[in-house]
């Protein structure tokens, strides 16, 4: 039962302070990602992870050359990444590297089971 397991000990009034300021100062910034590092919590652009994906793309290249369904390309990137990402993200990314020309579709984008992607240089 929900109410007899221990959840921990409550947040001192500075933690909680602590939090307070840190959500305030982070509510103003206009970056929609943001990364864990060094113990601090940083802005960064929303272009971050691109590398990775791009990175990603050229290893499972080497096995096919072809088409690569978009879901095996996003869940190798997060199943690499040490930053905890959501597939939505990783799938933004990714039709904004389509968008951008650097990555090639097969299929209809509705949702990443239904198309395929390639690096254009492959």
């Amino acid at each position: 039962m929900m109410l007899e397991k221990h959840l921990g000990s409550p947040l001192s009034a500075e933690e909680k302070s602590r939090f307070v300021s840190d959500w305030q100062s982070l509510s103003k910034t206009r970056e929609v990602l943001r990364i864990w590092e060094d113990n601090e919590i940083h802005s960064v652009p929303e272009s971050y992870f691109d590398e990775s994906i791009i990175e990603s793309a050229k290893k499972l290249h080497k096995s096919n050359k072809g088409f690569i369904k978009s879901a095996r390309l996003i869940g190798e990137v997060i199943g690499h990444l040490d930053e905890p990402i959501g597939d939505g993200f990783a799938e933004y990314r990714v039709r904004s590297l389509i968008y951008n020309g650097i990555l090639a579709i097969k299929g209809i984008p509705k949702s990443m089971r239904y198309y395929s992607i390639k690096l254009k240089e492959f």
